[in-house]
């Protein structure tokens, strides 16, 4: 199987992006080249095959047609699917992810049964809260409180969020057994994210690793803004596999790569991927898409194809960025989880149970789910609780 890109000639009309607006264009060589990647799109084109119908003529003799349709179907499947991983591992990001972005704050005590109700759904690694300053995000402040709550889960990988060595004292101290460090792509967004450079980023994440190593923590890593940033538009992907490569060799034993904003397309995930993976073993990293632009399922599978066994999603798509305009909600676990089992992929994930945790945060929140496969359900109640 061929990838192969192709850049349309013509421009997006009026389409904001990273403060700017592109206007119409009679030509491609008139727009802002800064943008021209992202108005690229893959077309995946297989080598001429023969049909498989067989067809036999002659001179004065009428065509006889014969099909094997099962074994064209089958060798069809075989061909799109064989790279994709059987099993597929979800990393619900909803309880950290989703409600740090939330107007209002979640009290520790629905937080706790909400990561109970995701837990009994099958989810394998449910990311808890993060241990950052109050002042900063303050829908996180009782992260403590919520560790200690539910450090107990057997069965559950329970990472947390720690920007810095401070952080990650704390995590330690509430019982922590796994904890996130948070790198970025763009240096305008590590700068508004966290507060520094991406190379000061880095060094604080090397504090952490070795203090996780001394104490055998794993340690999980995450890139964000790795196709497009709300303030540089468009970032290269080799930024996004230095700061990829740079965790690895860290200790980082996972790399999520985030679509902050989500403004990736097919295309554009091919390349970050195609590059990244070029320094990073595949089965090390992790995906992690916005759905802005409703492209994250189409995003996922292209992943899939390429050997990703791991997606972050969150229930009901909760979430965005507290600093990167425009970004909406996660791609919804549901949804996710609804593609996989119809591509008869293993997740250990019950539907019911995992609904069940959507429909109990959503009661909370006062709103209708954001996952299209929850609504499909009508696993939609809105009352407050």
């Amino acid at each position: 199987m061929i990838y192969v890109i192709i850049c349309h000639k013509s421009c997006y009309n009026n389409v904001e992006f990273g403060g700017a607006r592109r206007s119409s264009c009679a030509s491609s060589n008139s727009c802002n080249e800064d943008f021209d990647e992202y108005l690229q799109e893959p077309v995946v084109r297989q080598r001429q095959r023969r049909s498989s119908f067989n067809r036999a003529s002659s001179a004065g003799q009428g065509t006889s047609i014969t099909c094997d349709a099962n074994n064209t179907a089958k060798d069809a499947k075989y061909k799109f699917f064989k790279d994709i991983p059987r099993f597929v591992k979800i990393v619900e990001v909803g309880p950290r992810d989703g409600l740090q972005n939330e107007k209002i704050i979640v009290p520790a005590a629905v937080k706790i049964e909400f990561i109970r109700k995701l837990a009994s759904s099958g989810l394998s690694v449910i990311e808890a809260t993060s241990f950052v300053s109050p002042k900063w995000i303050p829908q996180l402040a009782d992260a403590a409180d919520v560790m200690n709550a539910v450090k107990d889960l057997t069965g559950i990988r329970l990472p947390v969020l720690t920007p810095n060595l401070k952080g990650f004292n704390a995590a330690i101290a509430a019982g922590a057994k796994e904890v996130a460090v948070f790198a970025s792509a763009s240096e305008s967004f590590s700068k508004s994210n966290i507060n520094c450079t991406i190379e000061e980023s880095l060094a604080r994440f090397r504090a952490v690793t070795s203090a996780a190593k001394e104490i055998s923590l794993p340690v999980r890593g995450y890139v964000s803004c790795v196709v497009g940033c709300p303030v540089e538009g468009y970032i290269s992907p080799s930024k996004v596999a230095y700061v990829a490569k740079e965790l690895h060799e860290m200790g980082c034993f996972e790399i999520s790569l985030g679509d902050t904003i989500g403004v990736a397309t097919p295309g554009t995930v091919l390349l970050m991927l195609e590059s990244v993976m070029a320094v990073v073993p595949v089965e090390k990293l992790a995906v992690h898409f916005h759905d802005t632009y409703g492209q994250s399922l189409s995003n996922i599978l292209l992943s899939l194809q390429m050997g990703i066994s791991t997606v972050d999603a969150s229930v009901s798509g909760l979430g965005g960025c507290p600093y990167a305009k425009g970004a909406s909600g996660n791609v919804a676990t549901e949804d996710v989880v609804f593609m996989l089992h119809g591509l008869g992929l293993k997740t250990n994930i019950d539907m019911a149970k995992l609904l069940s945790a959507g429909e109990y945060i959503n009661n909370y929140l006062g709103r209708p789910s954001g996952s299209k496969t929850a609504v499909a359900l009508g696993a939609t109640c809105f009352s407050k609780i």
